[in-house]
């Protein structure tokens, strides 16, 4: 049995009597197990499935049955489908949900697979912990939710580590390995929204270990280790950008964009994403950055949009902006029309689709008005912002931080022109809703405050001007209690 599964990640055998709950283990699965996960605490059980109550014998006939059981012969319809087949079918009702985007209902399908794999499985067993996993990847996905998706990583952990599990053949010691991978990448990835990103690279080289070790498997084929790669060095390639370490996370993300072409295809939405975000880590570098690579990357990914997605798609909006974006961060002046143009295209495109008012198109407004500016074009900038505040005091409300940025931005388009009585009165409108907001102490709040000081000591405003309530008192004369009597 130890020639055939391999000694590197031991595994244990099932047990075969009958009605036996928990298995004898024989191996410990936890050899890719540190001191940090071996302290971890068991976590709780999932609380068990509530029993379905039958209908008493003593049924009143005057008793009216609800609509959804009807009545057959005097008594109550009850579903008698084996537990079994309702995991089935939950999982492809699941999966078809998901991908049609009613995630709330596909989060539903994958809690009931969750109990109707304890049933049919029982709560120790490695098929129980598959579902437990799939739950918390769907929570992940599909809602971001990343406390829900650590908790329930660790809880297929605890099934997998704890459980004493068998390989009676050589495929199932592979499918074994997939669920560990699984388990490991949806814990490094939560780990990583979490922002531990140490256990997150611990939790994500688990599961590379695994997957190595799982890829010798003589019934496991090529296509299958390519499609457990792709989303382990995606969740890598994350982990990394966000530590900074972007040579580790380039390198993760060229060997994601080739096995991604490689199953997918080239001009697939699963490459243009990952243009996409390889793009982003290229211009998170900052002055580092490899502009003429950043847009090439945008370029591409705008280009697959194109050819997948009708005009107008939200992916397309998507694509555009960032190209845009890449272009203004270079600081060239020929790529300032070409992010001007793009940006333009994105207006136009939202205010078609979302309407005028809509978030996106109010934050692709923001995008050209600060182009503009950058391009000495202050008075269609300034066009551009006064009209898209009403806008914004409707649907961020007047106490908003999209309101105050807008102030903000007039404030310095009017005090780059010289108009510093317009600026004053931009950043002091500015400075309310800021201190409504974030409060005095907030560092944009002193960032105004210090603008407006600087501003107040131009001759000729202080007089006009009061930054707030006690520098008004402080300015009226003072008060006489004594009152001079006529003669």
């Amino acid at each position: 049995m130890e020639d055939e599964i391999g000694s590197s990640v031991p595994i244990v055998e099932i047990s075969r009597r009958p009605n036996q709950g928990r298995v004898a283990e024989t191996e410990e699965i936890d050899d890719y197990d540190d001191d940090h996960f071996s302290n971890h605490e068991d976590l709780e059980d999932i609380d068990d499935v509530d029993e379905v109550a039958l209908p008493s014998p003593r049924h009143s006939r005057h008793h009216r049955p609800s609509s959804h059981r009807s009545p057959i012969n005097g008594n109550r319809k009850i579903d008698m489908t084996p537990p079994d087949i309702k995991l089935e079918n939950s999982k492809e009702l699941a999966k078809q949900l998901a991908e049609e985007g009613k995630v709330d209902k596909a989060i539903e399908e994958y809690i009931k697979c969750v109990a109707f794999s304890r049933i049919v499985h029982g709560a120790s067993h490695w098929k129980h912990a598959l579902a437990v996993i799939s739950l918390g990847e769907a929570y992940l996905n599909l809602k971001g939710y990343n406390a829900q998706a650590e908790y329930h990583a660790e809880t297929a952990r605890s099934i997998m580590l704890h459980g004493g599990h068998t390989a009676s053949s050589m495929e199932e010691k592979a499918q074994l390995y997939a669920v560990l991978i699984q388990i490991y990448r949806v814990l490094g990835q939560a780990a990583t929204g979490l922002k531990k990103y140490p256990q997150a690279e611990q939790a994500l080289q688990k599961a590379d270990k695994i997957s190595q070790e799982r890829s010798q498997l003589s019934c496991v084929s090529d296509r299958e280790c390519d499609q457990l790669d792709i989303a382990l060095y995606s969740a890598m390639a994350c982990l990394y950008g966000k530590q900074k370490k972007h040579a580790l996370a380039s390198e993760k993300y060229d060997k994601l964009t080739e096995l991604i072409e490689k199953e997918y295809g080239t001009d697939s939405s699963q490459v243009m994403k990952a243009y996409t975000d390889y793009g982003k880590l290229e211009l998170s570098k900052g002055r580092h950055a490899n502009f003429d690579k950043a847009i090439n990357l945008f370029l591409q990914a705008h280009s697959i949009a194109a050819v997948i997605h009708k005009e107008g798609h939200p992916e397309l909006i998507d694509t555009a902006l960032a190209l845009a974006q890449a272009y203004a961060s270079t600081g060239w002046e020929e790529a300032e029309a070409s992010a001007l143009s793009y940006l333009e295209e994105c207006v136009s495109s939202c205010t078609s689709i979302y309407g005028p008012s809509n978030p996106k198109t109010l934050e692709v407004n923001d995008h050209l008005a600060k182009m503009m500016v950058r391009m000495d074009k202050s008075q269609e900038a300034m066009q551009i912002l006064r009209s898209s505040l009403p806008l914004k005091s409707e649907v961020f409300g007047d106490y908003s931080e999209p309101v105050s940025d807008t102030y903000k931005l007039i404030g310095s388009i009017s005090l780059s022109e010289g108009n510093i009585e317009k600026a004053l009165r931009a950043y002091k409108k500015c400075h309310t809703i800021e201190v409504i907001l974030l409060g005095k102490n907030h560092r944009k709040t002193k960032d105004t405050l210090q603008t407006m000081e600087m501003l107040m000591s131009s001759p000729g405003l202080s007089h006009k001007f009061v930054l707030n309530k006690a520098d008004e008192l402080q300015k009226r004369p003072r008060f006489n209690s004594v009152v001079a009597r006529t003669k």
